[in-house]
């Protein structure tokens, strides 16, 4: 079980190290759009929001156990 936690995180560690370098970038560029450019920051909410209601938790573990 240690080899397949293991291989399991040398496979996906290098993804989540970079969606948390992406996602650390665009918070550093919103940060700085607060007070130079509300507007963009409210559309960039407005859009953040609309992913998640857009989520779709079935369709997306159907697809993550599809190869199971």
């Amino acid at each position: 079980m240690e080899k397949v936690v293991e291989g399991a995180t040398s496979a996906y560690l290098p993804r989540v190290e970079e969606k948390v370098r992406v996602r650390k970038s665009e918070l550093e560029e919103i940060k700085i759009k607060v007070r130079t450019n509300p507007e963009q920051v409210e559309e960039w909410f407005d859009r953040e929001i609309d992913k998640l209601q857009n989520i779709n938790l079935k369709e997306m573990m159907k697809n993550a156990t599809a190869g199971i």
